[in-house]
């Protein structure tokens, strides 16, 4: 009999990928739990997570802080036939509730694995020894195991070459959409999708679209317009623009053309969104990337507003803020490193009309190594 034990906590998702990634490698799984745990109900998301059966795994229930509690826990439940081996995830739970499952099984014929939050591999403590890890969660996964579900609107109101289209009208105007006579008088488009298209949906489908290409994700790793629903409730909590799973690691944006609004300082419409940002990821577990995607010019703003805004960033947890000026740069949008990418980028004459075949130009960003050798005080 091979057993692979799994320590439940309020973070899923380590539990998940070592059970999808032992597969075929155990005959029973076993979740270790807590009261808490069963009260908010982990086991089922996890369950429900590998399209089981609500509570169709065994659980072994015992208390979080109590050492010699558990160690009896464990020996009252726990098989004890000859033969029987085990597949332990301590990564889960409590410092506490690990150390004592280690202390009970590790003369046991017993393996134990670790996964560090926000890599991609498989750690056994026992001999250093570490492997990648080859599954990749898709969102509905992920949001599963969050407790949420979610619905999404990937349909597109103009094809994606239009979009990139307008996208290039609007940087060839400098951004400048009071220039731009679609963006300007949206109100007055016929239909109601081109009034909502053109008032400002066309730059949350271009980032969606521009995403997907220059992450090669599948429609199972990424959505745009979801919205976010906890249990038993028949309305959504929140609305995200786009969501998409990458290496295991969720990433969420809100796309505005632009932060200005009713505030007269920009700082404080763009300091709204990171907030909403903030909030949500919370739902999300330990490990969420966010990012602001704006047209607008941050370098417009004064110095000392711009530091405030990246310290508060900093302190929200969001991870980026991409604007007019990163869109323009020949690279991919969340691009980490700085070495030479190409992207295709429209080619604009300036006029209105998008054309139904743009041409395109290639363009080469080199790779500038900078050492720095010191600093001079002045």
């Amino acid at each position: 009999m091979r057993i692979l034990l799994s320590i439940l906590s309020d973070y899923l998702q380590p539990n998940f990928l070592l059970i999808k990634e032992m597969e075929g490698h155990y005959d029973e799984l076993v979740f270790v739990s807590t009261p808490e745990m069963e009260k908010k109900e982990k086991g089922v998301h996890l369950e429900k997570a590998l399209n089981l059966e609500p509570n169709s795994i065994k659980r072994i229930i015992t208390t979080e802080d109590d050492f010699k509690t558990t160690t009896d826990t464990l020996f009252s439940q726990l098989p004890t036939e000859e033969g029987t081996t085990y597949i332990v995830n301590i990564t889960g739970g409590t410092k506490l509730l690990s150390l004592a499952l280690y202390e009970y099984l590790k003369n046991k014929n017993a393996t134990f694995y670790y996964i560090p939050i926000g890599k991609n591999t498989i750690r056994n403590i026992d001999n250093t020894e570490i492997e990648q890890l080859s599954y990749r969660m898709n969102l509905k996964e992920y949001l599963t195991l969050s407790g949420l579900s979610f619905e999404s609107d990937n349909r597109l109101i103009h094809t994606a070459t239009e979009t990139e289209g307008l996208f290039g009208l609007c940087k060839d105007k400098g951004f400048n959409m009071s220039r731009i006579t679609k963006i300007k008088n949206a109100h007055e488009q016929p239909t109601a999708e081109d009034k909502r298209y053109y008032s400002g949906t066309w730059f949350e489908e271009y980032c969606y679209n521009r995403l997907k290409k220059e992450l090669k994700l599948d429609d199972k790793f990424i959505c745009k317009s979801a919205k976010i629903f906890r249990k038993g409730s028949e309305t959504n909590d929140n609305e995200i623009d786009i969501m998409f799973m990458k290496e295991n690691l969720l990433y969420m944006a809100e796309c505005k053309v632009t932060t200005f609004g009713k505030f007269t300082s920009p700082k404080d419409t763009i300091e709204e969104y990171l907030y909403k940002l903030a909030a949500i990821a919370k739902d999300f577990g330990l490990r969420v990337n966010s990012f602001l995607l704006t047209l607008q010019d941050t370098t417009k703003m004064s110095p000392e507003s711009l530091k405030n805004l990246k310290k508060r960033m900093k302190i929200l947890g969001i991870k980026d803020l991409i604007d007019c000026n990163r869109f323009s740069m020949n690279e991919h949008l969340l691009a980490e490193n700085k070495d030479v990418v190409s992207i295709k980028t429209p080619i604009h004459n300036g006029e209105e009309k998008l054309p139904s075949t743009p041409s395109f130009v290639r363009t080469e960003v080199p790779k500038l190594n900078v050492k720095i050798l010191g600093k001079i005080k002045l």
